[in-house]
């Protein structure tokens, strides 16, 4: 039966250095819009300057990319690392001109576009860094909170599709929910016919459950690695007090005694190193794959629920998990000073405090991307909240 279908265009504002975020972005909407075309009547066509854009003439490069983009779009979407860009004759670079320009078109109606800007927070070259951009990408940053703008920040591939996706599903549902009021006001009785959007790959044909299941088990997956990581920095906390107190050298007799100990010592902190490295390991593959799964999840969301209680149940679900992983990064970072304490007694020792270092900042790292990607999940749940509280979801 033939369905009305909305389109919405969603254009991407970036520096050069992105350009993989930009092409993740291309592949998140393409596969979100078989599931919106069907569950939401609506679908995201992405203009970008690379397929939107034909070489022409008018007083500047940016002018004329400005000129065939146009200012009809109805999400702005703005990615950004080391690099502010080239100026232009009116900003400080075409892709700060682009965010200017759709700034201007949200402040003259308080409601299109909607703006979404993204910081990579992720280390650069040191061949690669170039001072005078990064800081004048950190004084943008700066500035939209002055402009009463809210950013998101993501630390990898992985962190940003899945921030993306539960972002742009948390718009489709506000822009299903605008749509079905507008028809709902107009009954005019008018179809016009879908289009139909052919399933490509297996994983298009996955359903809720199928999603739901994935990211259970590997959120219990990546929680048992936590919960790994946990106890053996406990255990090593504890052995490193016995060790430390051991290793005080009261006499010249006592030498041989403290270089046992520290060997030990250092015993202790490669076994710990070892258990981590493959807890590590775990918990990054474990981390990618629930939060993906969870993200197409929120996606089909739509299709089965219109309870609030759905959502705010994942949402503390989500928060708890968060908690988590941040009294683990707390107690990790507590233990990692504790290591650089430590004193210079022997080679061996030294070698294994490098190590277990090495490790901890690893999982410090795995840390903070768990709590930067769920944190922009429960924002985006919290978008789905209001959006439900405007009208029901398809059921």
């Amino acid at each position: 039966m033939p369905r009305n279908t909305a389109v919405f265009q969603v254009f991407v504002a970036s520096p050069s250095d992105v350009s993989d975020e930009r092409r993740l972005l291309e592949g998140i909407i393409r596969q979100l819009n078989k599931i919106w075309s069907r569950s939401l009547d609506i679908t995201f066509e992405l203009l970008k300057w690379e397929t939107d854009v034909r070489p022409s003439f008018s007083t500047d490069p940016q002018a004329a990319i400005n000129e065939q983009i146009g200012l009809e779009y109805d999400v702005f979407i703005g990615i950004f690392w080391g690099r502010i860009g080239t100026p232009t004759p009116r900003a400080a670079s075409g892709t700060i001109e682009e965010f200017e320009l759709a700034y201007s078109r949200f402040m003259s109606s308080k409601t299109s576009p909607e703006i979404m800007i993204y910081f990579k927070d992720a280390g650069i070259a040191p061949s690669k860094i170039d001072t005078d951009q990064l800081q004048k990408v950190n004084e943008f940053r700066e500035s939209l909170t002055m402009k009463g703008g809210l950013y998101s920040m993501f630390e990898d591939h992985a962190g940003f599709e899945s921030s993306l996706r539960s972002h742009l599903s948390a718009l489709a549902q506000k822009f299903s929910s605008q749509q079905r009021n507008i028809v709902a006001e107009l009954a005019s009785g008018h179809e016009q016919p879908t289009q139909v959007i052919e399933l490509l790959t297996e994983e298009d044909d996955y359903g809720l459950l199928d999603y739901t299941e994935i990211y259970t088990l590997r959120l219990d997956e990546m929680n048992s690695a936590m919960t790994s990581i946990g106890d053996a920095t406990l255990r090593l906390g504890e052995q490193l007090s016995q060790r430390t107190a051991e290793m005080q050298i009261v006499d010249k007799s006592s030498v041989k005694d403290v270089r046992r100990n520290a060997k030990r010592a250092a015993d202790d902190m490669n076994s710990f190193a070892d258990v981590v490295k493959t807890q590590v390991s775990v918990m990054t593959s474990s981390r990618e794959v629930a939060f993906d799964a969870l993200s197409n999840a929120l996606s089909l969301q739509t299709d089965f629920t219109s309870d609030k209680s759905d959502f705010q149940s994942l949402k503390e679900n989500l928060i708890s998990v968060i908690d988590i992983a941040e009294d683990a990064s707390h107690s990790t970072s507590g233990l990692k000073l504790s290591i650089g304490s430590l004193p210079r007694i022997s080679k061996e020792l030294n070698v294994a405090k490098r190590a277990v270092i090495t490790q901890l900042d690893l999982v410090i790292n795995e840390f903070d991307k768990v709590i930067y990607t769920l944190k922009n999940i429960t924002e985006a749940i919290d978008r789905m909240l209001d959006a439900n509280g405007e009208a029901e979801l398809p059921i």
